[in-house]
């Protein structure tokens, strides 16, 4: 269960109590050790002054003297009351019989049972009653009473008994009281402060230096580490702290290289499968057009001859029409049979050269310009003066062009904006073509640069296109990024290392 008193709080409180507790204990044990000594020290004291008043009666006269005894009394009365606090005192006769006494309040003598035991005895009782340091049950009055006889020779003659108030030794004690409770505050209150100094900079402030590094490393932040000074536990408890950071910190790199070593080697058995599944396409379609090619070839190549023979020879215009319209039908069919051949036919090595991107761009966009692809289309040029030459086939980088831009000029339907940039990334550098057109659907774009993957409508392409253009940019060391939102355009991004 978590406390909702912090650590500073609770040791604050706890060494507050701790401290008062035991300054309280010592405080009650110095009083009640004061108290004792002081009581010790009246009795003794009004012990002597009892038998010399006793001493004092039997030299001056008998009990049964009144001149004598009233004499006494006068003594004891101006002695006692003015120096030793006597508020009572009782003079007996040999036969316990009261001759003079005199009683300052309703303060009660001894039961005759304990005067009878003097008489016998000839030993002086006392009875002392003082209450203890905390007492919340009954009500004393604090006093000494003594019983002594008198004698006359070895001979019995009577009986002094005294009341003695011990109140002063109570102001005493509640003046001694006040100090101790005053130096028990203040000096508890020094030992207070002191301990939690001493507590907040070796056990607290090191606390929280902790509870900050933790909640830093679980946010994933390990630069902290923690001061090792202080007592050596907590030196300790640093040094480890910092030692586990430090192995955080090689685990963390180790981990981040492995997972870098995993992504690397998942994208090569990614890159890998692409190129095993366009192999076997390739393979397909190599055999597909070797069977076209042996099939389709010849018969084809001898239809195309025979319907330009027949159109030299056919005057009618209606006939030569429809002659011309088959002639253009049966050549579009040898120009995709030949397609698939190139396509199906392992790369060749070609010549590479520096070549500048932006130069071949232009060309290329001129070349269809005068072709009438652009008339309604706008090209917007953004394209800087040059760029760094990169090593690649110039043919094979126009023919890359010029399916881009062709499907840009298809997206758009002829109609709207195709914009060209370029940039230089510092590790490569790339030529953007974006258009505004119909854009590609998310579905397909992991699709796009698949062979005889097309979104056009029959007779528009066969899907090689693109294919073709990733073949040429990867065989260079390049790639082709795109990006496409539907209805709002495309974005295909060539980029060469």
């Amino acid at each position: 269960m978590t406390k909702s008193v912090g650590l500073r709080t609770e040791i604050l409180i706890t060494l507050t109590l701790l401290l008062g507790a035991a300054l309280l204990l010592g405080g009650v044990m110095m009083l009640h050790l004061m108290e004792k000594s002081l009581l010790e020290e009246r009795v003794g004291q009004l012990d002597l002054l009892s038998n010399v008043l006793a001493q004092e009666l039997s030299t001056q006269g008998s009990g049964s003297d009144e001149q004598s005894s009233l004499l006494v009394s006068q003594k004891l009365l101006e002695l006692l009351s003015q120096r030793a606090h006597c508020d009572a005192w009782w003079i007996y006769n040999q036969n316990l019989q009261l001759i003079e006494s005199s009683v300052v309040g309703e303060i009660a003598a001894l039961p005759a049972s304990t005067r009878q035991i003097v008489k016998m005895t000839g030993n002086v009782q006392q009875k002392i009653d003082f209450p203890v340091l905390i007492n919340l049950f009954r009500h004393f009055d604090m006093s000494a009473q003594f019983v002594l006889p008198i004698k006359k020779g070895n001979n019995f003659s009577g009986l002094l008994e005294l009341n003695f108030s011990l109140a002063d030794i109570q102001l005493k004690r509640l003046e001694s009281q006040k100090l101790i409770l005053l130096y028990v505050f203040f000096y508890g209150a020094i030992l207070v402060i002191a301990g939690y100094v001493l507590l907040q900079r070796n056990i607290i402030r090191p606390a929280q230096n902790l509870l900050k590094a933790t909640q830093d490393v679980s946010l994933g932040n390990l630069g902290t580490r923690l001061p090792t000074a202080g007592p050596v536990e907590i030196a300790q408890l640093a040094d480890s702290y910092n030692q586990m950071v430090e192995a955080l910190l090689v685990s963390r790199g180790e981990t981040e290289q492995t997972i870098q070593s995993l992504e690397k080697t998942n994208r090569e058995l990614q890159q890998t499968r692409d190129e095993l599944i366009r192999s076997e396409k390739m393979a397909s379609v190599g055999q597909l057009a070797a069977g076209l090619a042996h099939e389709l070839g010849n018969p084809l190549a001898a239809i195309i001859g025979y319907l330009e023979l027949l159109k030299q020879r056919i005057q009618k215009e209606t006939d030569k029409d429809i002659v011309e319209r088959s002639l253009v039908e049966a050549t579009r069919i040898d120009f995709l049979v030949r397609e698939l051949l190139d396509f199906s036919r392992p790369a060749e090595k070609t010549k590479t050269e520096l070549v500048d991107m932006i130069a071949v761009l232009n060309s290329t966009v001129q070349l269809l310009e005068n072709q009438g692809l652009f008339s309604e289309l706008k090209i917007i040029n953004h394209l800087p003066d040059s760029l760094i030459l990169i090593t690649i086939d110039q043919n094979k980088l126009q023919q890359v062009f010029i399916n881009l831009l062709l499907n840009a000029v298809q997206a758009c339907a002829l109609r709207g904006e195709v914009t060209l940039s370029a940039g230089d990334d510092g590790s490569s550098v790339w030529i953007g073509i974006n258009d505004n057109g119909s854009g590609i659907a998310a579905d397909d774009l992991n699709r796009i640069f698949d062979p005889f993957f097309t979104t056009k409508g029959p007779g528009e392409g066969v899907g090689l296109g693109l294919a073709m253009c990733q073949r040429i940019v990867e065989e260079a060391g390049g790639a082709i990024e795109v990006e496409s939102v539907v209805d709002a355009g495309s974005f295909f991004r060539l980029r060469l290392y």
